[in-house]
């Protein structure tokens, strides 16, 4: 009873705080995320990803405020120049 109750408020909680279109996994045609689920895009975001793992690395290395926020600042610019919808 307990499980099916917690199942219950996970799966209302998750309806509310995440829309439908963003757990679908092939979108319609016009479908304002559509670009989002290609190969290219989900390629780009491992990309990222890998970017920004190493930056932490960096980070952690250097500990140092401005080397941080440099960092950051940096790898942020860069991934939202590779993640860009134009092609």
């Amino acid at each position: 009873m307990i499980k099916a109750l917690i199942k219950f408020y996970w799966q209302l909680f998750h309806h509310i705080w995440r829309p439908a279109w963003l757990t679908i996994d092939k979108p319609q045609s016009d479908h304002f995320h559509r670009r989002r689920f290609t190969k290219k895009y989900r390629k780009k975001v491992q990309i990222v990803k890998s970017l920004w793992i190493s930056s932490g690395i960096v980070m952690l290395a250097f500990p140092l405020l401005p080397v941080t926020i440099g960092i950051g600042l940096l790898t942020t610019f860069i991934s939202f120049s590779i993640l860009d919808e134009t092609p």
